[in-house]
Formats: C-alpha cells, sequence, structure tokens
C-alpha cells in the first residue's frame, strides 16, 4: 500500500500525534436575517432546535479550525465537508476509477471507505 511520508511523520519510529490547538474563532461579518425570512426556512425545513448561529463559514486549516469545533460539536456532527486550497494556482481535479463489480446483494452501488482520523471520530460520535 502507499504511504504519503513527510518530515516529523514519525518520532521515534511511532506515528507523530497531530497537532491539537484549539484556537478562538474571530467574526469577521456578521449577516443577519429578517425574521420573515427565518420564520420561512423554518417553515420549509421544519421546526427543530433553536441555534444562536446558523450557516457559519469558517476559513482556515483544518487542522486548526475541527479541534477548535470540537467543544462545541462533539459528537454532533453530520457531515464535514472540506474544500480543497483556493488560490494556489494547483489544478486539484483527478479521474478516479470504479470499479463495475456488483455487489454481494446484486446491486451495482459501490463502496467507498475510509478510516476516520481522530478528529473525525469525535466530532461523528458522542464518545470515543
Amino acid at each position: 500500500m502507499t504511504e504519503l511520508m513527510w518530515e516529523g511523520k514519525y518520532v521515534d519510529g511511532k506515528k507523530a500525534a497531530p497537532v491539537r490547538l484549539a484556537l478562538p474563532f474571530q467574526d469577521v461579518e456578521t449577516v443577519n436575517e429578517s425574521a420573515q425570512t427565518r420564520n420561512l426556512m423554518l417553515d420549509l425545513w421544519g421546526r427543530g432546535e433553536e441555534r444562536e448561529w446558523r450557516n457559519r463559514l469558517i476559513w482556515g486549516d483544518k487542522k486548526y479550525v475541527l479541534p477548535s469545533l470540537l467543544p462545541e460539536f462533539a459528537g454532533k456532527v453530520n457531515l464535514i465537508y472540506i474544500d480543497p486550497p483556493f488560490n494556489t494556482g494547483s489544478d486539484f481535479s483527478y479521474t478516479a476509477t470504479i470499479p463495475d463489480d456488483l455487489d454481494s446483494d446484486g446491486s451495482q452501488a459501490a463502496t467507498f471507505l475510509k478510516e476516520p482520523s481522530m478528529i473525525e471520530q469525535k466530532a461523528y460520535r458522542v464518545s470515543v
């Protein structure tokens, strides 16, 4: 199996622990919606629990952002979506080959698995 290697990945033959530094967030811009718009959205999506904020856009390196979100969101995350780096001049597109074989039940659904990182485990589960 291919493994990405970089300086500092291993210390004394063991995988080095990742950075676990939680930093405070800085509000750059706050956009408030009208009560009418909020009620319309609640009617469309169901009246769930109210939150102090909605639709938070966070700009930063995931190794600092994700640990900073853990105290507030541990066990409450449904999805983590991370875009590739912007404004680097690089093309991050790729082509993936999807196998033609069938699943054990005869369906054509392909299954892709990735081992979750420790931060992802803590974010998705109540206790790890």
